[in-house]
């Protein structure tokens, strides 16, 4: 079986990550009694109602909760969802500076800040929709979420994949 070159292979982690943070969606929803749809990234929420066709950045909902406009568990839920997204990006950014000198400490912060994030995120939607994610503010399906837990499970027990060499 042939190898993967150490080039591609330390790529792999920060790649994904920013997939993750910037092409996946990590969660579709059902609004209230189907009166809209959506998806939601990381940093933004397209969303189809019966008002119209929507786009938020998340610096949009965080100026919805200062301001006020979001309150109660909408609010918490925002909170939540950014606070993972601020934990994504800080993994993000540890990832790309130490893309070929992980070592296994970092290797253990990456995990903790992918698991953190999906934690926060489930959080978030827990919050928003309800335990079973399921309520009266509608459905959420976190099929992305999962997946970046699985990603998360993966490289925990695949640690020395990315970290040795072909020599």
């Amino acid at each position: 079986m042939e190898r993967i070159p150490d080039t591609v292979r330390i790529w792999i982690i920060p790649l994904s990550i920013l997939i993750f943070f910037f092409f996946l969606p990590l969660h579709c929803f059902i609004i209230g009694d189907n009166q809209g749809f959506g998806i939601q990234g990381a940093v933004f929420r397209y969303q189809e109602t019966e008002s119209g066709i929507s786009l938020i950045p998340i610096s949009y909902e965080i100026s919805y909760v200062t301001s006020g406009i979001y309150q109660g568990k909408t609010a918490l839920s925002v909170i939540f969802w950014v606070t993972g997204t601020l934990i994504l990006v800080c993994t993000l950014i540890l990832s790309l500076i130490l893309v070929n000198r992980i070592n296994p400490l970092t290797f253990e912060f990456i995990i903790l800040g992918i698991t953190g994030s999906c934690i926060l995120y489930l959080g978030s939607l827990f919050f928003q929709y309800g335990a079973f994610f399921s309520g009266p503010a509608g459905i959420s399906l976190p099929v992305g979420i999962l997946i970046m837990a699985l990603f998360a499970v993966f490289l925990y027990f695949n640690e020395s994949f990315f970290r040795e060499t072909n020599t």
